[in-house]
């Protein structure tokens, strides 16, 4: 029980800041003032249950944190950012939280 509540304090903290990053341009980096919610509400049409899969933009097979980098680079015109670094984590569980109780369908398009 005690771990549990450990567990889930954490995890819902962690998805929070990511929440949180996901809906303030200036978190991500960008020069144009976009962030993530503005293409993708409440982080709809990202399907992180579909990674890894084949991502024409691109052109080769990639992992979720793959299209959050190309999105922060592209359309938010921002850097990408280390795989380790503590914001693109919390961007991925905060996706991946949103899709929760979804299928995983790998190779999806």
């Amino acid at each position: 029980d005690r771990d549990y509540k450990v567990w889930k304090n954490q995890t819902d903290n962690f998805v929070a800041e990511g929440k949180r990053i996901f809906h303030d341009s200036k978190e991500l980096g960008g020069t144009i003032g976009v962030s993530c919610d503005m293409c993708h509400p409440d982080a709809s049409n990202t399907h992180p249950e579909t990674y890894p899969k084949y991502q024409v933009q691109l052109q080769k097979v990639a992992l979720l944190r793959d299209m959050i980098d190309w999105c922060i680079e592209n359309p938010v015109k921002g850097k990408a950012l280390d795989p380790n670094d503590p914001k693109l984590r919390a961007l991925e569980a905060y996706i991946l939280a949103q899709r929760k109780g979804v299928a995983l369908d790998y190779g999806k398009h």
